[in-house]
Formats: C-alpha cells, structure tokens, sequence
C-alpha cells in the first residue's frame, strides 16, 4: 500500500477506532470474539438497563395513572429506557450484521477509491470531517448531559432548603419506586438512579452515534458511486473512440467498470435494508412516544409553577424533539444521496458508451429511483416530513389541552 493510500485511508480507519474504543467500554466491541470477561459484562449492563425499565414501570403502575403530570414525569425516562434496552439487545443479537458492515468500511470500501481522483478524495475528507463532527458532539454532549442531570435534583433540593428556608423535599435524578423507604435510604436510592441514569445515556447516545456513523459512511460510498459513475468515460476515451481506435478495450473497462459499480450499489443497498431491519423496533417506538409526548411534555412545563418539574420537563421536550429530529434527518440523508445517483447516471458521458451498457445504465437507472430507507418497521419512512408531521400533530394537541386545560 503506498503511502499516499494510507494518507487517505487513515482518516476514515481513526473514525472507526474511535467508535471501537467507545463501543468496548460498553463491551459490544469486538462484535465477534469478545471474551468471557467482555460477555459477562454486556450481561451485565443489559439487566441493568431491563432492570432500570421495569423499574420504570412499576413506578407507573404504583401512581395509578391518576395524576397526569406523574405520568408524564415517568413516561419518557421509561421511554429512553426502554429504547436503550432494544437498542443494545439489537446491536448484540445482530452482532454479525454490525461486525460484516464495520469491516466493510475498513477493507471492501477502498476497492472502489481512486487515489487519482481528485473528487473521490474531495469526498473522503468531507464525510470524515462531518462524521468526526457528529461523533465527537454526541460523545461531548453526553458528558455533561450525565453530569447535569445527576447532580441538578440535589442542587435544587439543596439550594430551596438552605437558601430559600422551604421545608426539605426530596429530589431523585428519575424518582423511581422502590419497595423500601427511599427517604431514609436516599443516599443510596440516589447512587443508585445516578449510576442507571449515566449507563441508560451511555448505551443510548453510543447506539446512535454508530446509527449516524454507518448512514454517514454509507452515503460517503454513495457519493463516490456518483463520481466514479461521471468518470466512467473519461475524456480521452472520448477523444480515442471518435478517432475510431482500442474501441473494444475501452468498452470493455467501462463495462466492467459499470458492473463494479452496480454490484457496490446493491451491496450497499442490502446493507441500508438489514439496518433498517434492525433499526424499525426503536424507530416505531420513538416515533409512537414522539408526538403524544412532545406534546404533553411543552404543554405540562408552561402550566407548573414548581421551578424544578419546569425546567425537568422542558428538558423532556427539546430531548424528545431533538432525538425524532434526529432519527428522521439520518432518513433523509440517506435517501436523498441514494436519490442522487440518478442524476450522476444522467452526467455520464454515456452517448458514448457501446449499446450494452447504455441498456445496463438504463436498468440501473430505473433501480436508482428507488431510494433507500430507513422505516418505522416498515409503517413509515423516517424524512423530514414525518418530523414535520410529528410536529404538526404535537402542536394541534398542545392547542387543543391549552383549549381544554388553559
């Protein structure tokens, strides 16, 4: 390998150690091969998590479903964690399917690079550069996102009781039930909600940053697919086939080439398919909660006067619309580059290319209209106008409890 190949690749292989390193402190790396030690602790962390959840549940049970603002003070943590526990399950279960795409990024994907094109290169340096972005903010943000909404309840308990002089009111990170008296054991209670509340956020933010990593990776081979279909016919097979010479050379490289390119298609194709195979449970489930608690989450935080349930469920609301926010821009991407090969087609210099693969580029063109997806099971496609319609749905119901409940 030379050099300046390894120059080009490197970006790309930090950007996969990277999600390595992190997804191993959760013990889901390797995918294949992990050791006793790396399984006893994935074991670990997944019954905490369904411990968490059921814990979650119970504590909703045990309110009745009487008071709604307790509802929606539990709903969404169970939500997340519930979310998190499919999500982490999935990962493990389709441990084969991960490991098959992450090696694809690191072996299969520079077969079809060229280190002489300028726009391939171009590309690389883009997708690694917004991967890295994305990668680095989730990993950031959820530092003190851990930080925050641990300590914010003993904070606020804190300063209301000695500084404002209110009688003392017990705060928790989730307040869950718990089949002993959490008062006199509050410290313990408190450790414990924490500890749940940095691991549930840990699974959850690393799951999607793999989700963004190989959407994002996938639309990067996407994009050089599109390149190498415009320099299919280089300018100088232009110039030797109109002056009539190496005419069965040429058309057989670009055939080849064509045949590469298509087979790379439908590969990615499959792997876009197999995710979103994987991927429909957790989207079906956030996009069920996402309207009805985006909705009751900014309508309860405008109408308490309590300072800590206002600002704990407006930190539900914008976490709740930024996660389908999220889900549904990853769709779009996806779909708008696999989309954009169509037009790559459409730039090819194919007018001069021999009747057989103009008749291949047609079918593949035909094949190319048909997008890639990512779905809520199948039910709906996951695009900004989902988002806008999970949107606009949460807002008629936010006017409709102002009407009812102003």
């Amino acid at each position: 390998m030379s050099h300046m190949s390894l120059n080009i690749r490197q970006p790309i292989l930090n950007e996969l150690e990277f999600l390595r390193t992190i997804g191993s402190k959760i013990f889901l790396f390797p995918f294949i091969g992990r050791t006793k030690y790396q399984i006893f602790g994935f074991y670990t962390i997944k019954l905490l998590v369904i411990c968490t959840t059921a814990q979650l549940f119970l504590t909703l049970c045990h309110t009745g479903f009487r008071d709604i603002f307790e509802i929606i003070n539990i709903a969404p943590n169970l939500g997340v964690c519930a979310i998190s526990a499919i999500k982490y399950t999935k990962i493990h279960t389709n441990r084969i399917l991960y490991d098959e795409i992450f090696c694809h990024f690191k072996d299969e994907l520079w077969d079809i690079v060229s280190i002489h094109s300028n726009a391939h290169i171009k590309v690389l340096k883009k997708y690694k550069f917004i991967s890295m972005i994305v990668n680095r903010f989730i990993f950031y943000y959820s530092i003190p996102l851990i930080i925050v909404v641990n300590s914010f309840p003993y904070l606020v308990m804190t300063y209301e009781n000695r500084v404002l002089g209110e009688d003392l009111h017990y705060l928790y990170p989730f307040d869950g039930w718990y089949p002993f008296d959490k008062v006199k054991w509050y410290w313990g209670a408190y450790i414990w909600e924490s500890t749940m509340t940095a691991l549930v956020v840990c699974v959850y933010l690393f799951s999607n940053m793999m989700q963004a990593t190989y959407i994002l990776f996938i639309c990067m081979e996407l994009k050089i697919l599109g390149h190498s279909l415009e320099e299919l016919i280089s300018t100088e097979d232009v110039t030797t086939l109109k002056k009539g010479r190496h005419l069965n050379d040429i058309h057989k490289t670009v055939l080849y080439q064509l045949k590469i390119i298509i087979r790379r298609h439908h590969r990615l194709a499959t792997i876009s398919a197999s995710l979103d195979k994987v991927l429909g449970d957790a989207m079906l489930l956030n996009y069920s909660l996402g309207a009805i608690f985006i909705c009751l989450t900014a309508y309860t935080f405008t109408v308490v006067e309590d300072f800590y349930q206002s600002v704990r469920y407006f930190s539900f609301f914008m976490s709740l619309l930024v996660e389908s926010f999220n889900q549904c821009i990853v769709g779009q991407v996806l779909s708008d580059h696999s989309e954009d090969l169509t037009e790559s087609i459409y730039s090819a210099d194919w007018p001069n290319a021999s009747q057989e693969v103009k008749k291949i580029m047609l079918m593949f063109m035909m094949r190319t209209q048909k997008p890639f997806k990512l779905t809520a099971n199948g039910y709906l496609v996951m695009n900004l106008n989902t988002f806008s319609a999970i949107c606009s749905t949460s807002y008629q119901f936010f006017n409709l409890l102002r009407t009812v409940y102003p």
